[in-house]
């Protein structure tokens, strides 16, 4: 990979755009804690602490400057690899910018555009991965659609390609204002008509990554592994809804029927918590160029737990994998929030650099969530100024925080420097 120039740094104007922009994110957390308290009713909670470790706060240290590497496409799965332009190991290390799956997507735009050059400039990525709503683009029925919103996806993509990024877009579908439970839990034919659109602008750009259905949860505690990963597979019915077509079935349409060239990355089942079941079950994906995208890893937080979950996937060669979306930080103190199952491991001053190095090892790339105050950045004011982890006083319980706010962002900001750059 190489380096290459950077155009100027967009910055945020203050305060002026910092009133809406902190207006929107209490509604967008809001609705966040309320997606992911469905993911809670499935998922083991964690609790406990780290305990009185000592030492000093883990990945303080200043980096040094560095030239960080820019990956060019078009880029093709081959065996459990995936590689860019002239055959060169492509590896993702990137970050979600989720703001435009919301209702008020408008008043996030110069907020993203200000990520886009962080992540290019402060966070050495060479990857940004926005999720995006098909409802906001072509209604909840499949039958409109929203020229502004259309605009405003090619104006960060565009913004991303200057960066010299590879881009990945994501269909999400957590705020579908379309009535049903929980939200539309799986792809429908409104997802084949948004990557049509998709297809139209972007199939043919070597830049761009499909991320095909964010987080498919066609799932409920007590489902057997086959239910689970026949629905995830070729759809159903789930919670009185029919889901006409799958993951597989998507897959198709989108890379044979729409001839899209881009990288697949496909989620599992169950907020794609992990790949246990994929094989066993006979739920591989048989098109050309997937990777297989893992989101938060939950349960006992050790290496045979990853290996099991996904790492597996490439030790025997099924295919590419990347740890799509992960996080790992305090949860708010605050009784009202719910925080993401997976979002605070108790041992994380360990086990963040144990599984930093399980990733590295096995050539899996990693995606983080998110430029975010308390999350992967101390404040709104420096986009590029991560969170650390004391060892002393990181806490996972909402009521005994001797240290709130911390997170593992500078630990993902120097994993990042030294495996790209």
């Amino acid at each position: 990979m190489t380096a290459g120039p950077t155009r100027p740094r967009r910055r945020l104007r203050w305060p002026g755009v910092l009133a809406v922009v902190v207006l929107s994110l209490a509604l967008v957390a809001g609705a966040l804690a309320a997606v992911y308290t469905g993911a809670s009713s499935i998922a083991d909670a964690f609790d406990g602490t780290a305990g009185a470790l000592t030492g000093p706060l883990l990945g303080t240290e200043a980096p040094s400057a560095q030239s960080c590497g820019k990956a060019v496409g078009p880029f093709t799965a081959r065996g459990t690899r995936v590689f860019g332009a002239n055959g060169k190991p492509f590896i993702s290390y990137g970050i979600t910018i989720p703001d435009m799956q919301g209702p008020h997507w408008a008043n996030f735009f110069g907020l993203d555009e200000a990520k886009i050059s962080a992540i290019a400039d402060d966070w050495c990525a060479n990857t940004v991965r926005f999720q995006f709503n098909e409802d906001n683009l072509i209604g909840p029925n499949g039958t409109g659609f929203n020229k502004a919103y259309l605009r405003a996806i090619e104006a960060l993509v565009s913004a991303s390609e200057s960066d010299q990024l590879v881009v990945v877009l994501n269909d999400s579908t957590e705020f579908a204002p379309n009535g049903e439970p929980r939200s539309q839990a799986g792809p429908k034919f409104g997802t084949e008509i948004f990557w049509k659109d998709m297809t139209a602008l972007y199939g043919k750009d070597p830049q761009v990554i499909f991320d095909l259905f964010n987080e498919p949860r066609m799932y409920h505690p007590g489902m057997s592994l086959f239910e689970k990963w026949h629905l995830w597979l070729n759809g159903g019915e789930f919670n009185g809804v029919f889901y006409p077509i799958g993951m597989a079935q998507l897959a198709a349409y989108v890379r044979h029927t729409l001839h899209a060239r881009n990288l697949f990355w496909v989620e599992g089942p169950r907020y794609s918590l992990g790949f246990a079941g994929l094989v066993s079950e006979g739920a591989v994906i048989h098109v050309s160029g997937v990777g297989y995208a893992n989101h938060h890893t939950i349960g006992g937080i050790n290496p045979g737990v990853w290996y099991a979950e996904f790492g597996y996937l490439v030790a025997t060669g099924v295919g590419p994998v990347v740890e799509g979306e992960w996080t790992n930080y305090e949860p708010y103190p605050h009784r009202s929030y719910a925080p993401a199952p997976g979002s605070c491991w108790p041992d994380a001053p360990t086990m963040v650099p144990m599984f930093l190095k399980y990733l590295a090892a096995r050539g899996i790339g990693l995606d983080i969530y998110q430029l975010q105050p308390g999350y992967m950045i101390k404040s709104w004011l420096d986009l590029g100024d991560p969170t650390s982890i004391n060892p002393r006083t990181w806490s996972c319980l909402q009521n005994h925080e001797p240290q709130p706010d911390q997170g593992a962002g500078r630990i993902i900001l120097n994993w990042f420097i030294e495996h790209n750059s």
